[in-house]
């Protein structure tokens, strides 16, 4: 993690408008046949709630799936 780089904004406006996307991804992948997966859920309550940024969630679930 780079501690220079920018945190998310945490104010409602920011909260709720990171919500929506996440709602609206989750939906267009439940029509694709998506299940969940708690693991993708966890990241993506933190980064709703601007605990990480959408970059961060991105490298944590590539380095999930990352082949050895």
């Amino acid at each position: 993690m780079n501690v220079h780089a920018p945190r998310p904004d945490r104010s409602p406006e920011a909260v709720a408008s990171r919500k929506k996307a996440v709602d609206q991804a989750r939906a267009a992948n439940m029509r694709q046949g998506y299940t969940g997966d708690p693991v993708l859920e966890e990241a993506n309550g933190r980064y709703v709630a601007g605990d990480i940024t959408s970059e961060e969630m991105r490298q944590e679930l590539l380095s999930r799936f990352k082949r050895a």
